[in-house]
């Protein structure tokens, strides 16, 4: 299968791509040494299981669920950022891994928007969850350079 130009994007922000373990591979390696999964489409959760052995985080291709308002996110004054997946991808209810999802993304400029998610349950086609928004230049950055990963204001439609 032949990676899209988003997967290349996210992959290449990482120190190295194509990380061999065993029989299998990690997408990217980040400067702190841990290893990224990039999935641009759903997987059964034996594959989700799998890859989780030889990968440290998951990096979710969310834009289409984002732009078409499947994926919403809005900032609750009590409880942070909240999102609502609908027709989420319910195999990654058995992920034990921190996930990001990448809601926006420009491939030109690089700019963006991901929500790493700090909690998330699934009810059937649907997830509902809380996270952390990031620019897409704060995971760069973080990715290539271990520069610290903070907060950034709402990332909210």
């Amino acid at each position: 299968m032949t990676e899209s130009p988003w997967h290349k994007e996210i992959k290449n922000w990482g120190v190295a791509t194509e990380i061999p373990l065993g029989n299998r591979r990690a997408d990217c390696m980040l400067r702190c040494g841990k290893r990224a999964e990039i999935q641009a489409r759903p997987l059964t959760p034996a594959e989700v299981a799998g890859r989780e052995a030889h990968a440290d985080l998951w990096i979710l291709d969310c834009r289409a669920a984002h732009r078409t308002d499947r994926l919403l996110v809005w900032d609750d004054p009590d409880f942070g950022q909240l999102f609502r997946w609908d027709r989420a991808w319910q195999s990654f209810a058995v992920a034990k891994r921190p996930v990001f999802l990448n809601l926006e993304m420009d491939i030109s400029t690089g700019h963006g928007s991901f929500l790493q998610v700090t909690g998330w349950a699934f009810n059937r086609h649907r997830a509902l969850g809380s996270g952390h928004p990031h620019t897409a230049t704060a995971m760069r950055s973080w990715m290539r350079y271990d520069i610290p990963l903070t907060a950034h204001p709402a990332v909210t439609r």
